[in-house]
């Protein structure tokens, strides 16, 4: 993804090339000039003063290159008045602050648990002819060694006004944008967004997709959705870099602390026009059984029919990323095809174990591992 040039330089003009590397998830500016509060101070320090700007920018050639013949796009559209956001006034108020459900006592332990706990229930929130696979820079869990905040979902990269579609049937519970109520970190965070309650449950908790960074929002709250309808168009109102889809699966709670990979609910793509394809996840923990942060996971074919190269990946960041109720992961990768694998772990010394990938199914492993020593962070 690369910065729009005008937006840019309005950030460079507030807060200095040297915070540019800090802002990689902001610097598109929104419409209203209101200032955001203060709902984390993670986020706050490096994006108030894009929250700010009042100007809006014009799309860089780039953005705006001629769309693909394959691919229908919606017209972008003023924002309607979404029903579920409060009306304007002289506070601005972040959503409710909720907790991360605390994780069951028995992590899955083998290949039999993770295979019952399958739910691929989801289709893909963009048109078959779309990039559909999500962004492997920016994995959910995931940070890019530091440079940016904890993923929360996983984007799908494309033009602006690329169709966004349902992934599952349900009901319209947002439909709007974030200017008044705080959906992620911060107000203003995922501009544009929709906010979808599946018909079904998961383990008795409700399920909710968001997608942000709309251009245009084409449903209204309380609507009834199908999987596959429209609900709007790729953009990157917000705090976001070029134009995508940002995802989410939320469990419990419409809550940004309540995110689970999607990748773990993406239905395995096995058509006929795709190879068949798998899904990937484990566990890496010290010898007391806790959770590893940021750790590499390097995924090597070894029988693999088709041309694959190997991927990297890393156990999920400290903050508030949760794995599956069930499951516990702290690692998932989907659309690896189906195949035998190399997947190791290097840290006081070097782990590998060989997985078998199956079309459509959840390949499990888990390593139990000696930490690596603790790096001191330098003191500014």
């Amino acid at each position: 993804m690369g910065l729009r040039k005008s937006s840019v330089g309005r950030c460079v003009q507030v807060i200095g090339i040297g915070a540019l590397g800090l802002l990689l998830t902001a610097c598109n500016a929104p419409t209203s000039a209101a200032s955001a509060p203060d709902p984390t101070a993670f986020i706050a320090t490096r994006v108030a003063a894009v929250l700010t700007e009042t100007a809006p920018t014009e799309p860089s050639p780039e953005t705006a290159a001629a769309p693909v013949d394959a691919l229908e796009f919606a017209t972008v559209t003023p924002i309607r008045t979404p029903l579920v956001l409060p009306t304007a006034g002289a506070t601005v108020t972040p959503a409710p602050e909720a907790e991360a459900p605390p994780a069951p006592s028995t992590p899955c332990p083998d290949q039999a648990c993770a295979s019952a706990a399958e739910h691929f229930w989801l289709e893909r929130p963009v048109p078959p002819e779309a990039m559909i696979y999500p962004d492997r820079t920016y994995a959910y869990g995931s940070t890019q060694q530091g440079l940016r905040e904890p993923h929360h979902g996983v984007e799908f990269v494309n033009r602006t006004g690329t169709l966004v579609l349902a992934a599952g049937g349900g009901r319209v519970v947002v439909a709007g944008d974030d200017s008044q109520t705080a959906y992620g970190p911060a107000t203003r965070f995922y501009g544009n967004l929709v906010v979808v309650e599946l018909d079904e449950t998961y383990h008795g908790q409700p399920v909710f997709t968001l997608y942000a960074h709309l251009a245009s929002v084409l449903v209204e709250a309380g609507q009834r959705v199908e999987a596959g309808e429209t609900l709007g168009a790729i953009g990157q109102t917000g705090v976001a870099i070029g134009p995508h889809l940002h995802f989410e699966v939320r469990v419990g709670q419409n809550a940004y602390a309540h995110t689970r990979n999607p990748e773990l609910w993406f239905r395995p793509l096995t058509g006929a026009r795709q190879r068949p394809y798998g899904v990937l996840a484990g566990r890496v923990t010290d010898l007391n059984g806790n959770p590893l942060y940021d750790q590499t996971i390097v995924i090597r074919p070894l029988d693999v029919r088709e041309p694959t190269r190997a991927k990297y990946i890393t156990t999920y960041a400290r903050e508030t990323l949760n794995g599956d109720d069930v499951l516990q992961e702290n690692f998932a990768i989907g659309d690896l095809p189906a195949g035998t694998y190399s997947v190791a772990v290097n840290t006081t010394r070097f782990y590998q174990q060989t997985i078998t990938v199956e079309p459509g199914r959840l390949a499990w492993v888990t390593f139990t591992v000696n930490p690596p020593a603790p790096t001191e962070t330098p003191v500014p």
